[in-house]
């Protein structure tokens, strides 16, 4: 299994007003990238429990969402082949609704933001403890918190 490449601790905050509403990041990949992932984890130090599981699979232009529950991977599983990641870096933006317990991600562009993908959660969103970034990611440019 690859190493975590970047490590955020979000913020907890018990007012529902203060909570993130939308996690932005972007970074380089390494030459001749394969996959990448970005979960979104129940605890720091652990990764029995994802929330929410994001993964490009570069070569098939494939989007993978999955959570995993106790160690286990969900069977129910969503793949999307979409034709818009390029081979040196991403930018993306992830926006919380926890009412729904939805995840909406936006890929970044210089013009604005295009939508990809929804994915309901098994988990509350307000589980969400941090964020990693797994696979063939050179470096992390930026990762930026949005709230109310």
């Amino acid at each position: 299994m690859p190493d975590v490449k970047f490590l955020a601790v979000l913020p907890t905050n018990a007012n529902a007003s203060d909570r993130v509403t939308r996690l932005s990041i972007s970074g380089s990949l390494l030459p001749d990238p394969q996959q990448f992932s970005v979960n979104f984890v129940n605890s720091p130090d652990c990764t029995d429990n994802i929330t929410y599981h994001f993964k490009v699979v570069i070569p098939t232009q494939t989007i993978i969402e999955n959570y995993k529950r106790n160690g286990e991977w969900s069977s129910l599983h969503q793949e999307k082949y979409l034709n818009i990641f390029d081979e040196s870096s991403f930018c993306l933006e992830f926006a919380f609704d926890y009412a729904n317990s939805m995840m909406r991600v936006y890929q970044g562009r210089d013009a604005g933001h295009n939508f990809i993908t929804e994915y309901e959660t098994l988990f509350s969103i307000s589980d969400i403890q941090a964020v990693q970034v797994w696979g063939d990611v050179q470096k992390v440019n930026q990762f930026a918190l949005a709230y109310n």
